[in-house]
């Protein structure tokens, strides 16, 4: 049983695998009242959370950031305390991970991770069911386009539990050089497009060039955009290639409509997953 979930790497592989495979403990939230905090904006999160604590017999307490009282000078200890007094664990979606490690050190609950700025384990526990379901194998290799982003860093992080797939990375050369991530033996990174990897590739995955904790950066854009996802890219790689996209998307940007819309997008049935993955996860927390 887990006591948080901040990243990937605080599951080992079995229990990252028993989520993907839908073999965690039978197990439900009948009297926990589970504390939803979103600093930043939410759709698929905040709904799939609320949604799955409910169908698991809990109670979904919304806590509005704006309302506490940050506002009155209370401090993060504090507040964190207070909601410990009366909480069973919180969904915590920050703008700085480090909160979610004082959340937990000063709250004594359970948090999980609903997307901070190192960090969207979450999506990618969704991401790696989908997968899973459309292939009925994770034998695939997946070229990830674009930035260096908190998915990113969480897929990174379940490729190199998961040794069955194979990622490549297309990325700008500033990007690459600045990162200190540890990679796998199965993870190559590319500063150009590449058609033998891409070729490869079952599965084209990407997200906005600009996170949510970005400003606009028309620098980036303009460096990233090589990478933009097209049907040329799409055309390239497998005959049963999938596309997926985390969303929400900047058509045009990183991927061009005519690929998201297409009949190989599976962008809604990653939506839709949010919530088995939230419910799986949340039944392997110790609340």
């Amino acid at each position: 049983m887990l006591n948080s979930f901040f990243d990937i790497n605080d599951l080992s592989k079995s229990q990252l695998e028993a989520i993907i495979y839908n073999k965690v403990p039978k197990k439900n939230l009948k009297d926990k009242q589970i504390g939803c905090l979103y600093e930043k904006p939410s759709t698929r999160t905040r709904l799939s959370f609320a949604v799955g604590i409910n169908q698991l017999l809990g109670s979904v307490i919304d806590i509005k950031f704006e309302e506490l009282n940050f506002s009155r000078e209370e401090s993060f200890e504090d507040t964190f305390r207070a909601m410990g007094c009366y909480l069973d664990g919180l969904i915590f979606r920050t703008s700085s991970h480090e909160k979610l490690l004082l959340g937990h050190k000063y709250m004594n609950k359970p948090i999980i991770n609903a997307l901070s700025d190192k960090s969207h384990p979450c999506q990618i526990l969704s991401d790696l069911i989908t997968l899973y379901e459309n292939f009925k194998t994770l034998e695939i290799e997946i070229s990830w386009f674009g930035d260096f982003n908190n998915v990113l860093f969480s897929l990174v992080q379940a490729v190199n539990l998961l040794d069955s797939i194979k990622l490549n990375i297309f990325s700008h050369i500033s990007y690459i050089k600045k990162t200190k991530w540890i990679f796998g033996n199965n993870i190559n990174i590319y500063d150009e497009l590449d058609k033998t990897a891409i070729s490869r590739s079952n599965c084209i995955m990407t997200d906005v060039f600009i996170s949510m904790n970005d400003q606009t950066d028309k620098e980036k854009i303009n460096l990233l955009k090589k990478f933009q996802v097209n049907n040329n890219i799409m055309q390239e790689a497998q005959e049963d290639c999938i596309f997926m996209h985390c969303l929400p998307a900047k058509i045009g940007l990183e991927v061009t409509k005519d690929v998201i819309e297409s009949s190989q997008s599976v962008v809604w049935k990653q939506a839709a997953n949010r919530l088995p993955a939230q419910m799986r996860l949340m039944k392997c927390i110790n609340w």
